[in-house]
């Protein structure tokens, strides 16, 4: 099966997020970072220092569509070049309301003319947010959202980080489930070459974390996490089929993470998406999982 070349515009915290994707999908791989032609020759670290940086897409070698990673003034200057240089395009422009709407048929425009698919609001919000507010909104089509944004549940620093080897750092976090049930979740940056299903099996065993359940995510950087940290309640009451309903979606997660989720999944669909501009409203499930197969394999892991 051939693979789908990326291109990176941006080499930012949402754009390393895209490739550290990307380079895990057996239907993708990076062909390279475009970023500013001052930042080109700076180091990258590893794994991004095994991909091609440049200063313009023209410089890469067979790219098959780009994600753009750039603040949003710059978005659409990056977005026209690649239109017309005919590389279909996935974009995640944090814009709301009119400002999103005139992005979006500005894009849809490019797209049009030039005969290139391109994903406009594939991130976090506008994207992945907006998808749970249209299912909340499609299954209580008589009510009302209520939306609330705050940080992330606070990570603590945990003693488990100074009792286990291989362990760099470690934070944590407790949380009560609806029915009252305390679930610890710790979020572990191993040190290199560390076994890390030994360090999981270690935390579960801790004192620490005796008599609760717990959860052990390894993490490329704790630090990360106390810097990315967000948090989002949305609440919808309404009524379906005449019964009254409560629907709620909490969540506490890292915005450029799933932002890139969302950009890469949009990517898995370009290759089948007509030549004009789309939202991720029109992009049915399937093609976002990349293909059934790939979605059940997801789904079980």
């Amino acid at each position: 099966m051939k693979r789908l070349r990326l291109a990176i515009i941006g080499c930012g915290t949402l754009g390393k997020a895209c490739a550290r994707i990307a380079m895990d999908d057996a239907q993708l791989e990076v062909a390279g970072f475009v970023r500013r032609a001052d930042r080109v020759a700076e180091r990258r670290g590893a794994p991004f220092n095994r991909v091609p940086a440049v200063a313009h897409v023209s410089e890469l070698k067979q790219v098959d569509a780009a994600a753009i990673c750039v603040p949003v003034s710059e978005v659409m200057r990056a977005a026209h070049d690649l239109l017309q240089r005919g590389v279909p395009i996935v974009e995640c422009a944090v814009l709301h309301g009119e400002a999103f709407e005139r992005h979006a048929q500005e894009i849809g425009r490019l797209a049009s003319h030039h005969k290139v698919a391109a994903v406009a609001g594939a991130g976090w919000d506008p994207g992945a947010l907006s998808l749970f507010r249209g299912l909340f909104a499609l299954l209580t089509p008589n009510g009302h959202t209520e939306m609330t944004r705050s940080p992330g549940t606070g990570l603590h620093h945990t003693a488990i980080a100074q009792a286990i080897p291989g362990i760099k750092r470690a934070l944590s976090t407790e949380l009560r489930t609806a029915q009252g049930k305390l679930q610890r979740y710790v979020y572990v940056e191993a040190e290199e070459g560390a076994d890390r299903k030994r360090i999981e099996e270690q935390i579960r065993n801790d004192p620490l974390c005796s008599g609760e359940e717990t959860f052990v995510f390894p993490v490329e950087s704790a630090g990360m996490l106390e810097e990315d940290g967000h948090g989002v309640v949305m609440q919808r009451r309404g009524t379906a089929a005449g019964i009254g309903q409560f629907l709620l979606l909490e969540a506490r997660f890292s915005e450029p993470a799933l932002a890139a989720e969302m950009m890469i999944a949009a990517a898995r669909a370009l290759p089948v998406l007509g030549p004009k501009g789309h939202s991720i409203f029109d992009l049915p499930p399937g093609v976002l999982w990349g293909g059934a197969g790939r979605s059940t394999s997801r789904q079980r892991a």
